[in-house]
């Protein structure tokens, strides 16, 4: 029955050195992640580690994308936004490898943005 019900994750495990949190900026991620609203919690990871939301590095700045793998000969990996109005990257792994920050492991989303005003 435990199987039906999600695993509880201690605070201690969240608010540990390891995690960071990210601010989501622009439209580029919506309607999944707001701009100027929510926040990302993020791990380090230096290679692909999967289908995920990741933090990168491309030159511009660190930036939000949905990272898929093409499965092709060259290893290549897709990287591309939820809004449909940004164009889709392809990276090689290596280069990918260099330029990733962080991986996303939780969204937070603001309920009422009056509490995280100073």
């Amino acid at each position: 029955m435990n199987e039906l019900f999600a695993s509880f994750v201690s605070p201690e495990k969240v608010m540990s050195g390891k995690f960071r949190v990210h601010p989501v900026i622009g439209d580029e991620m919506e309607p999944t992640l707001r701009g100027g609203r929510d926040f990302v919690l993020t791990a380090p990871v230096t290679a692909y580690e999967g289908e995920g939301i990741y933090l990168v590095d491309i030159g511009l700045g660190i930036e939000l994308f949905r990272v898929t793998n093409t499965l092709g000969p060259a290893g290549e990996l897709i990287l591309s936004r939820e809004n449909e109005h940004y164009p889709a990257h392809r990276l090689p792994r290596g280069q990918f490898s260099d330029a990733v920050v962080g991986i996303v492991v939780a969204d937070i989303r603001t309920r009422d943005s009056r509490f995280l005003k100073s």
